[in-house]
């Protein structure tokens, strides 16, 4: 089945409320904190617009309400040139919003409030929106939505991609069922414990890609049979490490689907997320494929 877009984003989306504080916030004190807007976000989101800046055909599924913040989050998916063929705008529902607060090292906590669009079922539209895809990228919502998902990427001969972030609803052996299914999954070092999934190993099967982000010391990945893949992460100043983990899912995506064996993935996904942590914002500063390969060429002169 030929493809009509290379990278497919489902769910994740919401509106980043951003603050700045001299320092992350501990309990029982109060705060001065710097307003610095109300931007485009969600993990899914951020890492299809980075999808779409390196160059891939992007389109994007989800659901937001009929109101400013969904209209708002449409129109950056059309700065970044990303379709919205699947995106949902839902009357007398609320776009779903998160609390984002920055320090002066790039450091952050993002708070994620429940809202009832979490929870909307896959529409045929959207299922068949994912078939026309080279890779589905989501996250584990529930069993049936990554079999579902899964099964709408393998009809259309794509790949299935998951991030498993450890505020993921799934746990335990459905987890594991999940991520069984995925091609690619990305999961942070410090979630491993508290998600159940350490050993990493033993999870890994056949040509599946399991990789491990490690903040400031890097990222590495796994092939089962083979030895382990350590990226050092690139030395930068970093402005805002908000969306540098989306960047970097997106770019490996993009590695992959160009043919690119796991080292130079984690390569040109670390050269990405170094430029990505030097702008402000879930969305500013994503990197062109230009850029992060003339990043690339400069490191090795």
């Amino acid at each position: 089945m030929p493809h009509e877009f290379d990278f497919v984003g489902v769910g994740g989306i919401a509106c980043d409320l951003v603050m700045q504080v001299e320092h992350l916030p501990l309990a029982d004190d109060k705060y001065p904190a710097q307003w610095i807007g109300r931007l485009p976000g969600g993990f899914i989101a951020n890492t299809t617009c980075a999808a779409a800046r390196l160059g891939l055909r992007a389109a994007y599924a989800g659901w937001v309400g009929d109101d400013a913040d969904g209209h708002l989050l449409a129109a950056s998916f059309a700065e970044f040139g990303v379709e919205p063929a699947g995106l949902l705008h839902v009357p007398g529902e609320q776009t779903p919003f998160t609390l984002v607060i920055t320090d002066g090292s790039g450091k952050r906590t993002i708070l994620l409030p429940s809202f009832p669009l979490y929870e909307q079922p896959l529409t045929g539209e959207q299922l068949a929106l994912a078939r026309r895809a080279r890779a589905v990228y989501t996250f584990p919502r529930d069993a049936a939505w990554c079999a579902q998902l899964h099964d709408a990427a393998r009809q259309g001969g794509g790949l299935f991609a998951l991030d498993v972030e450890s505020a993921v609803p799934l746990r335990g052996e459905d987890l594991r069922r999940a991520i069984a299914l995925a091609d690619v999954f990305f999961v942070a070092e410090s979630a491993l414990e508290a998600l159940e999934l350490a050993p990493l190993e033993a999870l890994v099967r056949g040509g599946q890609w399991a990789i491990v982000t490690a903040g400031a010391r890097g990222a590495y990945g796994l092939v089962a049979g083979e030895q382990p893949v350590f990226q050092p992460a690139f030395r930068v100043p970093v402005v805002d490490s908000t969306g540098a983990g989306d960047c970097f899912h997106a770019a490996l995506l993009t590695a992959r689907l160009a043919g690119a064996a796991l080292p130079e993935a984690l390569a040109f996904a670390s050269a990405a997320a170094a430029l990505k942590v030097q702008h402000r914002g879930a969305r500013g500063g994503l990197p062109t494929r230009a850029q992060v390969e003339a990043l690339l060429r400069a490191r090795d002169v």
